[in-house]
């Protein structure tokens, strides 16, 4: 029987210019999913890149194989990982105007 859980990582944060969110560590798992929520109650930006981040040690990072995800408007955004360490995160990255955004962010693994 497979495990499955699910974690909020950030819930109703604030951000602006370039934010990282709290790593997990989830080596136990096979698949990984974010649900990333960007909140129409503060979205002031013209584009959001969504880079997810691996570490075998929660400490050093790199760039999960694969593009980014771009985001232009509020709403739910799901971004699936199924090559990772030990531990995983999201980058994020505005671009234009005044530069913030509210996110939530959730994290379903699956093992």
């Amino acid at each position: 029987m497979k495990e499955f859980y699910t974690s909020v990582i950030e819930l109703r944060q604030p951000i602006s210019r370039q934010f990282s969110s709290e790593p997990y560590e989830c080596g136990w798992a096979n698949e990984a999913l974010f649900f990333l929520t960007v909140h129409p109650d503060i979205a002031d930006f013209n584009t959001i890149v969504v880079r997810p981040k691996i570490s075998p040690d929660g400490v050093h990072w790199v760039n999960a194989p694969g593009d980014a995800t771009l985001i232009s408007e509020p709403g739910l955004t799901a971004i699936a990982q199924s090559h990772f360490g030990g531990w995983l995160r999201l980058e994020l990255s505005l671009e234009g105007a005044a530069q913030t955004a509210m996110i939530t962010l959730h994290l379903a693994l699956k093992g």
